[in-house]
C-alpha cells in the first residue's frame, strides 16, 4: 500500500477510536443535562448575532485604519512559532506514525501528509471566520492583503514551529529576541521592506540550520494532546497530560542529557580535532579571503564585483580540500554520509562569517544603502548554503570513487550573478533561479 493510503487508513481508525470513546462517554450523561446545555448554545448564538449587528455599525469605516496591519502578521507568526516551539512541535506526529515510518513509509512523506491537512484545516476556517468579517469592514483591496498575508503566515508559523522545536532553548529565544525587534521596529514606522528583508534572513538562517529531530520528546507530547479529549476527560475525570519534564521552564532549563553520543556531535569533535591541526590553513585562507574582499574595492570600488565571487570560489575550494583528507580523518571508524556532511559543513558556515561581515563592512565604507545591502546577504547566503554543499558533497564521492556529474556551469551563472549584483541588484533575482534546482521550473514557466 502507498503511504498515503496508509496514511488514510490511520486517520481513519484513530477517528472511529474516538468516536467510540465519545460515545461511552455519552452513556453517562444525564440527558436532561444536555438538553438544557443545547438550548443554552442555541440562546447564545441569538445574543451573539444581535450583539454583531449592533457592532458591524460601530467598526463600519474603520477599515481604513487597520489595513496596513496586516503587514504585521509575518512577524506575530514567527514571534508565537517561538513561543510555542517550547511545548508544541505543532505537527501531530504520534507513536502510531513512528511506528509506521519503521515500515516502506517515509516519515517525511507523513510530515507532509500532517502539514497539508493542518493547513487545509486552517484554510478552512480562515474561510468561515475572517473571510466574512474582512469583507464588510475592510475595502476589497485591504480584505485580500489580509487574507493573503494570513494564508502566508500560518504556514510559515506552522514550519518554523516544527524546525525550532527541536532546536536548543538559547536559539529559540534567540529567534523570539530577534523577531520581537523587528516587530517593535515596524510598529514604530521603520522601512517595511527593509524589515521584511531581516525577516528573510531569519527564515533562511533557520532553513540552513540542520538539526535531528528529537523523536521521543515529539512522540510524548503528541500522544498527550490527541488522546487528551476534553469532553472524555471531564466526565472521568481522567486527563492525559505530557510529562512535567516538557513545560515551558523545564523546556529552558533542562540539562541535555546524552548529547555527546549523538553520532553527528561525535562527527563534529572529531572534526573540530581535526581543524584545530590544520589551523595554520585556516588562519592563512579566511584574513587573506577577507582581504581580498576589504582592501581592492576601498581603492577602487567596481573590484568589488570580481573580489566577491574570487573570495567565495577560494574559500569553497580551501574549504573542499580539508574534507578531502576524511580518510585519514576517521581510519577505520564507520562513515555516516549525511551526518559526517553536516557536522563539517556547519563548521565551514562558521568559518565564512568574518568572510561575509567583511563584505558587509567595505559596503557600509561604500555608502551602499542597507535595502540593496540586505538584497545582497540574502543572495550570498543562499549561494554558499547550496554551493558549499555541493562542494563538500562532491569530494566525498571523489574519496569514494563514485561517478558524479559536474553541473558547474550552475556555479559559474551563480557567482557571475552575485558579482553583477554588486552592480545592481536586480541580477540577484537570478541567484535562485540558477542555484536551487527547483529553480529549473520556474525557468522554464517563465520562458514558456
Amino acid at each position: 500500500m502507498t503511504t498515503y493510503s496508509v496514511y488514510k487508513w490511520l486517520r481513519k481508525k484513530r477517528r472511529k477510536k474516538k468516536f467510540d470513546l465519545y460515545k461511552q462517554t455519552y452513556m453517562i450523561v444525564d440527558p436532561v443535562m444536555v438538553f438544557y446545555s443545547g438550548l443554552f448554545v442555541i440562546f447564545c448564538l441569538f445574543i451573539g448575532y444581535e450583539w454583531l449587528q449592533q457592532l458591524i455599525p460601530l467598526l463600519d469605516g474603520r477599515g481604513t485604519f487597520i489595513g496596513p496591519y496586516a503587514f504585521f502578521l509575518p512577524f506575530l507568526a514567527i514571534i508565537s512559532a517561538s513561543v510555542t516551539s517550547f511545548t508544541d512541535p505543532g505537527l501531530r506526529f504520534t507513536s502510531s506514525e513512528l511506528q509506521l515510518s519503521f515500515l516502506p513509509h517515509s516519515r517525511k512523506w507523513m510530515l507532509t501528509y500532517l502539514f497539508l491537512e493542518k493547513n487545509i484545516f486552517q484554510l478552512l476556517i480562515i474561510m468561515v471566520v475572517p473571510l466574512p468579517f474582512a469583507l464588510i469592514l475592510l475595502s476589497w483591496e485591504s480584505a485580500v492583503l489580509w487574507l493573503s498575508l494570513l494564508l502566508l503566515s500560518y504556514p510559515l508559523s506552522l514550519w518554523m514551529q516544527w524546525k525550532l522545536f527541536s532546536m536548543s532553548s538559547v536559539y529559540k529565544m534567540s529567534v523570539f529576541l530577534f523577531s520581537a525587534a523587528l516587530s517593535i521596529l515596524f510598529l514604530l514606522g521603520f522601512s517595511t521592506p527593509f524589515l521584511y528583508l531581516g525577516l528573510s534572513v531569519l527564515v533562511l538562517v533557520i532553513i540552513i540550520r540542520k538539526e535531528e529531530v528529537d523523536w521521543g520528546r515529539v512522540i510524548d507530547i503528541n500522544d498527550a494532546h490527541v488522546w487528551n479529549m476534553w469532553l472524555v476527560g471531564y466526565f472521568t475525570e481522567v486527563n492525559i497530560k505530557p510529562p512535567k519534564r516538557f513545560g515551558i521552564t523545564k523546556s529552558i532549563w533542562r540539562k541535555k542529557r546524552g548529547r555527546h553520543y549523538s553520532v553527528q556531535h561525535l562527527y563534529g569533535r572529531i572534526w573540530t580535532g581535526y581543524l584545530q591541526k590544520s589551523a595554520d590553513i585556516i588562519w592563512k585562507t579566511v584574513p587573506t579571503v577577507c582581504l581580498i574582499i576589504l582592501v581592492i574595492p576601498l581603492r577602487v570600488d567596481w573590484m568589488l564585483v570580481f573580489t566577491l565571487p574570487i573570495a567565495i570560489v577560494v574559500y569553497h575550494e580551501v574549504a573542499g580540500g580539508l574534507f578531502s583528507d576524511v580518510e585519514n580523518v576517521f581510519h577505520s571508524l564507520p562513515l555516516e554520509e549525511d551526518s559526517c556532511k553536516n557536522s563539517y559543513v556547519k563548521w565551514a558556515y562558521v568559518g565564512f562569517l568574518p568572510v561575509f561581515i567583511s563584505f558587509g563592512s567595505v559596503q557600509i565604507l561604500l555608502g551602499e544603502s542597507l535595502v540593496v545591502m540586505g538584497m545582497q546577504w540574502i543572495a550570498i547566503l543562499l549561494f554558499v548554503y547550496v554551493d558549499l554543499r555541493r562542494v563538500i558533497s562532491e569530494r566525498l564521492m571523489m574519496v569514494q570513487k563514485e561517478n558524479f556529474y559536474r553541473e558547474d556551469w550552475r556555479r559559474v551563472a551563480g557567482l557571475v550573478l552575485l558579482g553583477a549584483g554588486v552592480y545592481h541588484p536586480l541580477f540577484l533575482i537570478g541567484v535562485p533561479l540558477v542555484v536551487l534546482k527547483r529553480g529549473r521550473w520556474i525557468r522554464k514557466a517563465i520562458i514558456s
